[in-house]
């Protein structure tokens, strides 16, 4: 991440400098789904898969995406590349909250939520990378604040197992008597 920081303004103009028309198109779609929506969708696959046991850990993952994502975008307020390069083919993007992608930690926040099957979970990642990667094309992100939204992603997506897990061990020890 450290040379990433280094070389963030070659790695967007290079990523900027070199659209095409068609993954124009795909990134922009992209870019208008929100964390909202991608959790959304993982809610709907854990379902239909029957994977209860994961619902809890995902609202957890989903509150500490937002709470982490938004404090730290607040206090660091890194600007956009846009901003400083002119390259963005979006409009309407907040231009002082860059770090980290929401849409980076987001994704991978989820990874491990796809466990139970092999070809969902590589599948997950391969769309992570996608989306995190597009962040950078559209010229709304430098590859580092990508690169550090999937690294919080990861830790909150671990966190949300290790907090359920936890309260779990909490409630197992707690053995309350019910209505004597």
């Amino acid at each position: 991440m450290l040379i990433s920081f280094m070389f963030d303004k070659e790695i967007s103009v290079f990523f900027t400098s070199n659209r095409i028309e068609f993954l124009d198109l795909i990134s922009v779609f992209i870019n208008n789904i929100s964390g909202y929506m991608i959790f959304g969708a993982v809610l709907l696959i854990l379902l239909l898969a029957k994977q209860k046991k994961k619902l809890i850990p995902l609202i957890i993952a989903f509150v500490l995406y937002l709470g982490l994502t938004i404090l730290l975008k607040i206090i660091i307020a890194r600007p956009r590349p846009f901003v400083e390069l002119d390259n963005s083919i979006v409009e309407n993007v907040n231009q002082n909250k860059s770090f980290p992608s929401g849409h980076a930690t987001a994704v991978f926040s989820i990874i491990p939520f796809f466990n139970f099957n092999r070809i969902l979970y590589y599948l997950w990642i391969f769309i992570a990378v996608i989306i995190s990667l597009s962040r950078v094309y559209l010229g709304v992100h430098y590859l580092s604040d990508v690169i550090a939204g999937a690294l919080l992603g990861c830790f909150i997506g671990e966190l949300s197992f290790y907090f359920l897990n936890k309260l779990q061990n909490t409630l197992k020890s707690r053995k309350s008597p019910v209505f004597v």
